[in-house]
């Protein structure tokens, strides 16, 4: 890498806030996927996803584990540096606007809280931090960034 080239603080800020802003739904989704972690140690009060799980359409399930994952994967390789950040990020948006389509259908049919969580909420929260962190690995990448 050139001497010239340099990391943005804001890269770094996106990444670090995007890799704790998807662990803490991985650390959910693994909580409520296995009995034994939950069963381990409960979260807290207004975390979990155990209702939301067992209501939610299985394509709106896959959706937002792809989000989840993905969202991930892209917010760690935007803190490395990777310009594979963004085809993972463009792929997480995707399955954001999946799990939405789920949440605006749920609003819709007249779905209100599921246990603590509002399906459109939660799903507008998840695609608007998608597309916003995609956003910032595509400027960085295209202004050479990384």
């Amino acid at each position: 890498m050139p001497a010239s080239k340099r990391r943005s603080l804001i890269v770094t800020v996106f990444g670090v806030v995007g890799i704790l802003w998807f662990a803490l739904h991985a650390a959910e989704y693994l909580f409520e996927r296995f009995d034994g972690l939950s069963a381990l140690t409960p979260l807290p009060a207004p975390l979990g996803l155990p209702e939301l799980f067992d209501s939610i359409p299985q394509w709106a399930s896959i959706a937002l584990t792809a989000t989840i994952w993905l969202g991930l994967l892209g917010a760690f390789l935007l803190l490395l540096g990777d310009r594979a950040s963004v085809l993972v990020l463009s792929l997480t948006v995707l399955a954001a606007l999946v799990t939405l389509l789920w949440g605006v259908l749920a609003f819709l049919q007249g779905f209100g809280p599921i246990g603590a969580i509002d399906p459109l909420l939660f799903a507008g929260a998840q695609a608007a931090f998608a597309i916003g962190i995609w956003l910032c690995a595509r400027t960085a990448k295209r202004y050479g960034m990384f």
